[in-house]
């Protein structure tokens, strides 16, 4: 799964290019294929694929990760893309190679380009984020990854950014965005960097620019297609396939797509929890029957955290929240042993691009003119059934661009911990959604959320994690659907279910209930007070002004958690806590081994 690319512009770096190289083989590092004055190294038993860019001249860049022909996939066929057309353009004019990618392209990778003149650094991260990438300059190199390394790669003069981590805690959706770290460069997914320090950037794609193609009509053909040349990429020279089922829609469609294309999953696994809310295994049951997959059922216990746990997984560039649910990485772990699988296929990103989101920003897109299927004021009398609101506070709402105080106030949870939210742009992909339709914007909103899917896990280092619902194809696709059309009539997700509806059991067609495990949840945090209390009372966030002491005395006790819904802060805070503590360990590590890879720089450049 991780993967590191080292660079540099020539004469004196070289030294510590090569010597970052060693070293990192020393620790367990792959090489991949080689240019002049560029490396490629991978790791972990799912390290991703590594293909060369360049022509007669030579390689002078690489793509890490799947790359799929964009054509083959909308026509519901599969094959890689051919970089070979890109050789002369990497050469002559490396930044143009994003928009080829962006257009033809599609897959989870991130492109490095070495500019012959100069010798700065060209990146473009894949549309979606499935790669993360984040750069970084020691000694003159310039090393591009999804993981933090240790040793003379390692990023240097790293710190956590407090003013920003306050931000993350006061608004967990800026998770999917920059890293509260001063000292690292991020490049956002769609967008090419460039220049010294890869300081420049060009935007190339945008879920606003492709919404901004909206269709006035549907098109059931063509999200089929999308969907099954996306998993039918994904499969190419695959051997073993896992299916995560959960009960739900998404997961479904997911699972009996895949015999549909002629591939069903060799195994699948669904988790259950002890209340009826939780338990969904009726529902993956039938969908399992319907996939031609073994299914395997597996009762969740409460969680239990430690903070050796916390600890361990927290090594990240942003913040991680698997690292609350190590007992899930060990569960599917187990699971991909014993199915021998190289691949695991989820339906996360489903709920967003098949439109379950703010049903009241409907109202506002129907009052719009959006395109909508059958009586607009049919439309407008379901959304209103659909929010239990009337037709004008929903009309109201649409003048206003926003709900009401005493809506919003229902429709949110009361900010118990957190500081008060910042002001400004949470995503680079919520900018520039002016002009486009409530429900539109709400489902950007959604996508931007869906970044916490591509974060490191055990599991992903041991089989390949493929969300094949947040695949370009698939985000186009449904993107360039209008949304009153994506859901339409009392429920949601409509559009979906009637394309994949001769694939799916009756009685997840037909459902209208979502599990839920906000009770599994609150007796979790229940059972781990005492880890929380002295895991967060004297911790990082506390010293640095970012939580009150006496507001987490308050809440963290079993009999307040009952009655006080601080779930979602609690397990923010956690997280933050967790990461803080490991970069100023790392920055205190750092600071003594710095001294150590200068003097072993100098000696090798001496002799």
């Amino acid at each position: 799964m991780a993967y590191l690319v080292l660079t540099h512009p020539g004469g004196q770096t070289a030294v510590a290019f090569e010597a970052m190289a060693a070293d990192l083989q020393a620790r367990g590092w792959t090489p991949g294929p080689q240019a002049y004055a560029l490396s490629v190294f991978v790791r972990d038993r799912a390290a991703p694929l590594v293909a060369m860019l360049g022509d007669w001249r030579g390689p002078v860049g690489a793509v890490v990760g799947d790359i799929f022909d964009r054509a083959a996939a909308e026509a519901g066929e599969a094959s890689r893309f051919d970089l070979s057309i890109l050789g002369e353009l990497a050469n002559s004019d490396p930044q143009a190679i994003a928009g080829v990618l962006a257009a033809h392209a599609f897959g989870d990778y991130v492109a490095v380009i070495r500019q012959r003149s100069g010798g700065g650094a060209v990146v473009f991260a894949d549309p979606l984020g499935g790669r993360p990438a984040f750069s970084w300059t020691r000694e003159g190199v310039t090393i591009i990854g999804d993981e933090p390394p240790e040793g003379m790669a390692a990023p240097a003069n790293v710190a956590v950014d407090w003013p920003a981590l306050a931000d993350l805690m006061a608004d967990p959706r800026r998770m999917g965005a920059a890293p509260p770290l001063t000292g690292l460069t991020w490049i956002p997914p769609g967008v090419c960097r460039f220049g010294p320090a890869l300081e420049n950037s060009q935007i190339v794609w945008t879920p606003a620019a492709a919404a901004r193609k909206s269709s006035r009509r549907r098109d059931e053909a063509g999200l089929r297609r999308a969907v099954d040349g996306a998993l039918r990429a994904y499969l190419l020279g695959r051997q073993r396939v896992l299916c995560e089922i959960s009960g739900g829609l998404d997961s479904a469609i997911v699972a009996t797509s895949l015999k549909a294309v002629d591939r069903p999953a060799d195994a699948a696994l669904n988790f259950y929890r002890g209340q009826a809310e939780a338990d969904e295994r009726v529902y993956a049951r039938a969908a399992a029957e319907r996939a031609a997959t073994p299914l395997r059922c597996v009762e969740r216990p409460l969680l239990t955290l430690t903070q050796e746990g916390l600890l361990a997984g927290a090594g990240s560039f942003r913040p991680n929240f698997e690292i609350l649910d190590t007992d899930y990485d060990d569960l599917v772990l187990q699971a991909i042993a014993e199915s021998q699988a190289d691949i695991v296929f989820t339906g996360h990103g489903g709920d967003v691009v098949f439109y379950q989101l703010a049903a009241a920003d409907l109202a506002g897109d129907l009052l719009r003119g959006v395109p909508c299927e059958g009586s607009r004021i049919a439309r407008l009398v379901e959304v209103a059934l659909r929010t239990r609101r009337s037709v004008w506070s929903l009309a109201a709402q649409a003048l206003r661009g926003r709900p009401s105080r005493a809506i919003a106030e229902l429709m949110t949870a009361p900010v118990i911990l957190a500081p008060q939210r910042p002001e400004g742009t949470w995503h680079p992909w919520v900018a520039g959604l002016n002009g486009l339709p409530p429900a539109k914007r709400a489902q950007i909103r959604g996508l931007a959320l869906t970044q916490g899917v591509f974060a490191h896990t055990r599991r992903g280092a041991a089989a390949r994690l493929c969300h094949p619902l947040l695949s370009q194809p698939v985000v186009e696709a449904c993107l360039a659907t209008p949304a009153p059309i994506l859901s339409q009539g009392e429920g949601e997700r409509s559009f979906a279910r009637r394309v994949f509806a001769d694939r799916l059991p009756e009685i997840i067609v037909a459902r209208r209930s979502k599990g839920d495990i906000s009770t599994f949840m609150g007796r979790t945090l229940a059972r781990n007070v005492p880890l929380l209390r002295d895991f967060l009372l004297d911790g990082r966030l506390v010293a640095q002004g970012v939580l009150e002491r006496a507001d987490l005395e308050a809440v963290l006790s079993p009999e307040v958690l009952i009655f006080r819904n601080a779930y979602a802060e609690i397990l923010t805070a956690t997280v933050l806590e967790a990461f803080a503590r490991y970069w100023e360990g790392r920055a205190a590590s750092d600071g003594a081994a710095r001294g150590t890879v200068s003097a072993t720089l100098s000696a090798e450049s001496a002799a």
